[in-house]
């Protein structure tokens, strides 16, 4: 079970996806293609054979159409 903590992580991104974006660009200097909007997905990443990858946060950048998808995961340690 996700901790208070974990979860209070993940509770930032979803109130404000754009944090995403800004955090890859500012903090680790990652290019972010330009987009009007930011939004949460389906965070399962279910492939079509068995495994299962569930991830704790997906946001989606669009500008019309998708630029880019980041994948949120809280680690803790």
């Amino acid at each position: 079970m996700p901790s208070f903590q974990h979860e209070a992580l993940v509770a930032l991104f979803r109130n404000r996806p754009e944090l995403a974006a800004e955090l890859l660009h500012e903090s680790l200097h990652v290019a972010v293609p330009e987009y009007s909007e930011a939004r949460v997905e389906d965070s399962d990443l279910t492939l079509l054979q068995p495994t299962q990858f569930t991830a704790d946060l997906v946001v989606l950048l669009r500008r019309g159409e998708p630029v880019l998808v980041i994948v949120v995961e809280a680690q803790l340690s």
